[in-house]
């Protein structure tokens, strides 16, 4: 079995660094263009089954990969557990607005999560490792030879992941997952490996990370 993960393409918001978790935000033109480029580069491989957040940026960026690669007739089951974590009274703040209160704890949550727990009204990173980990436990106890295409999110993508990365506490893994970038797993005898990390099918050039 192998599982490619991949977070969704670039929002407005992503570029203008305000803080989206849940709220339900598009595709700007350069993340459909993302998304179209890296289906391409994906020709060939057959996928199964997709999985994707309800979130539409997400779900968007699924329908493309699938459509770009030659799989339009996969199905797609829209799973609430691989959705972006809930920042409660975050959501849409601005990382830049230094008049915000939370300012420095909004900045130490993109730092090291595992140090901020008390989001206000929101989820923590543990509530998001728990759904999300539940989630390919889940799917990987098929065991089976098919391959599956899943689309998250940053954060949430990070919180999947944890289980595999050698220092967890290191949350981040040194930066937030580019958008459009994949992690490949692979489920064999009921082990599952992280075989795959971030991978950008796009030119080198247009890779940023807007949570410098």
């Amino acid at each position: 079995m192998l599982i490619y993960i991949v977070r969704h393409g670039e929002t407005n918001m992503n570029k203008a660094r305000i803080f989206q978790g849940t709220f339900d935000e598009p595709l700007n033109a350069d993340g459909i263009k993302l998304a179209e480029i890296s289906g391409k580069a994906l020709k060939g491989i057959h996928f199964d089954e997709a999985f994707t957040s309800p979130l539409s940026r997400a779900s968007k960026t699924i329908e493309i990969l699938l459509k770009e690669s030659g799989n339009e007739t996969t199905p797609i089951h829209v799973e609430n557990r691989i959705q972006e974590v809930n920042v409660g009274d975050w959501t849409l703040n601005h990382l830049d607005d230094k008049s915000n209160p939370e300012y420095e704890k909004i900045h130490q949550f993109f730092k090291d999560p595992f140090s901020v727990l008390d989001v206000p009204n929101g989820e923590n990173v543990y509530d998001v490792i728990k759904r999300t980990q539940d989630f390919i436990k889940e799917l990987a106890s098929r065991n089976d030879d098919k391959t599956y295409l899943v689309g998250t999110h940053g954060f949430a993508m990070r919180c999947l992941l944890n289980m595999f990365y050698e220092d967890k506490k290191d949350f981040w893994h040194k930066h937030v997952p580019y958008n459009c970038c994949f992690n490949i797993l692979e489920v064999k005898n009921n082990n599952i490996s992280l075989v795959k990390e971030d991978v950008c099918f796009y030119d080198k050039d247009s890779v940023v990370d807007y949570y410098k």
